[in-house]
C-alpha cells in the first residue's frame, strides 16, 4: 500500500471520530472536532501532494481519496444540520449529489474502466465546502449566501464531471477503432 493510500485509510478512520468528539459533550468538543475536521481536511492536501510529486497515484487512490472526502463532508455536514446550524436541504442536496457520484462512479468503473479524475470545478467545490463547514463550526457569518455557493459550485462539478465522462468514452471508443482499423 502507497502512503498516500495510507494516508487516506487514517482519514477514513477520523470520519467517526469526529461525531464522537462533536456530540461528546466534553469541554470544547466542538473546537476539538472542528480541529480533527481541519486535520482531515490537510491530511488530504498531503496525501495528493505526495501522490502527484513522488508519482504514486493509483486508480484505489482515485477512487478512495474522493470516498474518504465525501464520508467526513457528509459527517460534518449532518452534525451541523443536526445543531441547527446548516440548513437541512442543504444535507438532502449533499447527500444525493454525493451518492449519485459515488454510485455512478463506482458504476462506470465497473463497466468501463473509466475513474473520472478530479476537475477544477471539483476540487473548488471541495474547497467551498472545506470554508463553508469551517466557518459554520466557528464564526458562523454569511452562512446561507455561503451556502448558495457551495451548492452552485457542487453542480458545477457535477456537471463538469458528465461531461468529462462522455468525453473519456468518446475518446476510448475512436481509439478502440483507430486500434481496430490498423489491425
Amino acid at each position: 500500500m502507497s502512503i498516500p493510500n495510507i494516508i487516506t485509510t487514517i482519514r477514513f478512520l477520523m470520519v467517526p471520530i469526529y461525531p464522537i468528539v462533536y456530540c461528546s459533550g466534553i469541554e470544547n468538543a466542538k473546537i476539538i472536532a472542528l480541529f480533527v475536521f481541519i486535520f482531515a481536511m490537510v491530511l488530504d492536501v498531503v496525501d495528493g501532494f505526495i501522490a502527484r510529486k513522488f508519482n504514486m497515484i493509483t486508480t484505489i487512490g482515485k477512487m478512495l481519496d474522493p470516498a474518504a472526502d465525501k464520508c467526513m463532508v457528509i459527517t460534518v455536514v449532518a452534525t451541523l444540520v443536526s445543531d441547527g446550524i446548516l440548513n437541512k436541504m442543504f444535507l438532502y442536496f449533499v447527500l444525493a449529489k454525493e451518492l449519485v457520484m459515488i454510485f455512478s462512479g463506482t458504476f462506470i468503473y465497473k463497466k468501463e474502466k473509466i475513474v473520472i479524475p478530479a476537475n477544477f470545478f471539483g476540487k473548488l467545490a471541495t474547497f467551498l465546502t472545506f470554508w463553508l463547514l469551517v466557518d459554520a463550526m466557528s464564526v458562523g457569518m454569511f452562512i446561507d449566501i455561503f451556502m448558495i455557493i457551495v451548492v452552485v459550485s457542487m453542480a458545477c462539478a457535477f456537471v463538469t464531471y458528465c461531461i468529462n465522462f462522455v468525453y473519456l468514452k468518446v475518446n476510448q471508443v475512436s481509439d478502440n477503432n483507430s486500434q481496430g482499423a490498423k489491425l
